[in-house]
């Protein structure tokens, strides 16, 4: 539910149980400080968008309503006791992230119709990552992947410090791992795994384990970059 013409939330039997904002309307929490503007309505919950350069977007249920003025929300609670308990909308989004949806989006963006085979190349690639990568960032990494996602980069990571090789290593065993006929193959499912991983990843930390990477291994992860933009 999206529009303006309904007003309240029905039950089942038809009584009336919560009045709904207006989207567009200010939300203020009791405090009275101004916790941003309804962006969206659904069922049993609406979407409250702050900010303007660092924007947050928090999912309230309708109960968490105290009264619906002029266009103006008031909320029960007030600023601290609802952030300190909210998890922002986004942040609820990418720890919902499972490894099965992340294999699907490798598999889908690869066009396989395969996820055994999708798995094999996300486990062959994440391995060569985690021993390009410092054990800072593998612990930066770790830290900011979803739940659902660290299972699987556990059964990959492998410890102690970064050891050299080159992209042409790195392909050459994605290739033979991955089965695929061509280096070129080789170098676009490394792409699409590293552009599962960035879709899943905060920016700042996707840029941070951009600049410690050697050159070759950068310019899969920046190309990766460029794949989500085009990506529908």
């Amino acid at each position: 539910m999206s529009g303006f013409g309904a007003l309240v939330v029905v039950s089942q039997q038809g009584s009336e149980q919560q009045k709904l904002p207006k989207l567009g309307s200010e939300v203020r929490f009791s405090d009275g400080s101004t916790a941003g503007r309804v962006r969206a309505l659904h069922q049993d919950h609406f979407v409250v968008v702050r900010g303007k350069k660092r924007v947050r977007r928090l999912s309230l249920p309708y109960s968490s309503i105290e009264s619906i003025g002029n266009r103006i929300v008031i909320l029960r609670n007030s600023r601290s006791e609802i952030l300190e308990n909210t998890i922002p909308l986004e942040l609820q989004e990418r720890e919902a992230i499972s490894k099965k949806r992340f294999i699907k989006d490798i598999d889908d963006h690869l066009d396989l119709d395969n996820p055994e085979r999708a798995e094999r190349i996300a486990r062959i690639t994440l391995y060569l990552f985690s021993r390009r990568l410092s054990p800072d960032k593998k612990k930066q990494l770790r830290k900011n992947l979803p739940l659902g996602i660290r299972s699987l980069w556990a059964t990959v990571e492998q410890p102690g410090t970064e050891r050299y090789f080159n992209m042409a290593d790195f392909l050459t065993s994605i290739k033979k791992q991955g089965r695929f006929s061509t280096m070129e193959e080789a170098f676009i499912a490394s792409r699409e795994v590293f552009a599962a991983l960035r879709r899943i990843m905060p920016s700042v930390e996707a840029m941070e384990i951009a600049r410690s990477l050697p050159r070759g291994l950068q310019e899969i992860w920046e190309s990766a970059m460029n794949a989500n933009s085009l990506s529908p």
